[in-house]
């Protein structure tokens, strides 16, 4: 609820302000006062939102009384004179309303300063991991999409790699750094300078040989004995002591 004080000499006045922010959903009016200097203490107790003054007042105008308001307490000049408008404005105030004041731009005007609720946050879904890749058949032009599951592992010659499917495999012009930065760290490892495997077709491990698929027999490379049983520790079944 945001909430509204009033100041002006003229009763009338008050009583046009006072039934805009009643039919206005979201406005409160908190106090009203014909006199600044009174109005002045009661503001510095209740802190509305927003202060509707008049210019021309006896004793303090309303510019001068606008000085002495807490700088979160948004200030809303009326008067019927436009020749204050830009004094208004140097003063900081948020909307000068000429009277006659009509409830459409009274409506406009409180619109602009109410809070806003903010926006509510997009949910955006975070993307997921790509699940295959796209490589050049043997067809010009062409593009095969395999599946990273399908792959039971990839195999360097010279200039080219060889990617085993079950059923057929493709040759491709990459290296096997190249490609192995489009496959997922987690399922892929370079188990030799010229061999990459899906450690989701690991049928037996022995000694420095893996076995996949249909008795695919495959060497663990020297360089690469140690990352790869790092890698696959974490899923070595141990037996554990119990006291």
């Amino acid at each position: 609820m945001t909430t509204c004080y009033i100041i002006d000499d003229e009763s009338h006045a008050i009583n046009i302000l006072n039934s805009y922010i009643n039919q206005t959903p979201g406005l409160e009016l908190i106090g009203s006062n014909d006199n600044p200097v009174n109005a002045l203490h009661e503001i510095s107790a209740l802190q509305p939102d927003i202060v509707f003054t008049d210019i021309e007042m006896p004793l303090l105008s309303g510019t001068e009384v606008s000085k002495h308001f807490n700088k979160k307490i948004k200030v809303v000049f009326t008067t019927a004179h436009p020749g204050f408008a830009l004094e208004a404005f140097d003063l900081g105030s948020y909307d000068y309303l000429l009277k006659p004041i009509k409830y459409q731009r009274f409506l406009q005007c409180v619109q602009r300063l109410k809070p806003q609720d903010p926006e509510p946050k997009k949910i955006v879904a975070a993307d997921e991991p790509p699940k295959h890749i796209f490589v050049q058949s043997g067809a010009k032009g062409q593009m095969a999409r395999i599946k990273f599951d399908d792959i039971l592992y990839i195999e360097s010659l010279n200039n080219y790699i060889i990617i085993h499917l079950p059923d057929n495999k493709h040759i491709v012009y990459l290296t096997l750094k190249e490609i192995l930065l489009s496959l997922p760290e987690p399922t892929f490892s370079r188990i030799h300078k010229s061999l990459i495997i899906n450690d989701d077709k690991i049928r037996f491990i022995e000694g420095n040989q893996v076995i996949i698929h249909d008795k695919i027999k495959l060497t663990i490379g020297n360089s690469y004995r140690e990352y790869f049983f790092n890698k696959i520790s974490k899923s070595i079944l141990k037996r554990r002591i119990v006291n």
